[in-house]
């Protein structure tokens, strides 16, 4: 808009001073004319066209002037509601997209959806939740119609698979979603004390059982057969394959300690600058258990992990 402006302006003083330069030579040639009186009255007559024209042309600079911040006003409106038209445009596809419903898991979606069909794929996914040096002599177990069963036998006392939805907390929306995929590897004090949970969950789901039903069964278990959870106990969780959620993704990598079931602020859990975060998977609905996760700076194959993780 001020280069519109100052254009005008520039043209019309340069048209300004052109003219003005005629006065002189207007005037020497009226001198020259005649007698002293008749030249000095079209000197006079020749100063009031030149005040008349003078006039006129401010007038018409005025107006051009006018015309110019007109002009650049209505092209800087314009531009401003192109503005405002795309920005509406891109915050109302915004809001369509926020306003999708969430996919929902009302129920235990065909068995086949939870399994994978491709063994090796499976295996090559559970081991990827601990570092090689770990998971390559760990026993690996993959998922059938039946339960787990194991599918490399192991050297360390390891064992690692990849767990489905119904490890969630029960009352988890995705607790029957079909895409989750949790590659996990647990030490020996675990397998002696937390998988056990892993098959009796999945065992319990795989019969038909309501989560109501499955509950029940698990207090029960925990009851009459569960071991208590021993020192030491944890598990690794760093695959890049996992899938915990539709909100997560594969989220961070991280490890998880289990102990009985007690106040999550002795291990200063989701306190401020803490790196110690508290998992409600189990939290005593139904299982005894408390369980910790600590986020680390890597993926098992050593590959950095994203800031929040660091």
């Amino acid at each position: 808009m001020d280069q519109i402006c100052g254009r005008a302006a520039q043209d019309e003083i340069s048209r300004e001073i052109a003219f003005l330069a005629l006065v002189p030579a207007a005037s020497s040639h009226a001198q020259q004319l005649a007698s002293p009186n008749l030249a000095q009255q079209r000197v006079t007559v020749e100063k009031v066209r030149v005040r008349s024209s003078l006039a006129k042309y401010e007038n018409e600079r005025k107006y051009k002037g006018e015309l110019a911040m007109k002009t650049a006003r209505k092209i800087m409106g314009a531009i401003l509601f192109a503005t405002w038209l795309v920005t509406a445009l891109a915050s109302a596809s915004l809001d369509s997209r926020s306003q999708e419903p969430a996919a929902s898991y009302p129920k235990m979606a065909p068995i086949d959806q939870y399994l994978i069909t491709d063994r090796n794929e499976e295996i090559s996914m559970a081991r990827s939740a601990a570092p090689p040096s770990i998971s390559n002599d760990a026993e690996v177990m993959i998922l059938g119609r039946r339960g787990y069963e194991t599918a490399v036998k192991g050297k360390n006392g390891f064992v690692c698979l990849v767990e489905r939805s119904w490890m969630s907390p029960f009352d988890f929306p995705q607790f029957w979603n079909p895409k989750m995929r949790g590659p996990i590897c647990f030490n020996p004090a675990a397998v002696r004390s937390i998988l056990p949970l892993t098959f009796k969950r999945t065992d319990l789901v795989l019969a038909g059982l309501s989560k109501a039903q499955i509950i029940e069964g698990i207090k029960a278990f925990d009851a009459k057969e569960l071991a208590p959870v021993g020192p030491g106990a944890m598990c690794y969780m760093m695959s890049t394959q996992g899938y915990l959620n539709d909100t997560a993704g594969h989220w961070v990598p991280h490890l998880m300690f289990y102990v009985p079931l007690t106040d999550p602020k002795s291990w200063g859990a989701d306190l401020p600058g803490s790196p110690v975060m508290l998992n409600p998977q189990f939290a005593g609905a139904p299982e005894p258990i408390t369980e910790y996760m600590i986020p680390v700076s890597t993926w098992s194959d050593g590959t950095a992990a994203p800031k929040e993780a660091q």
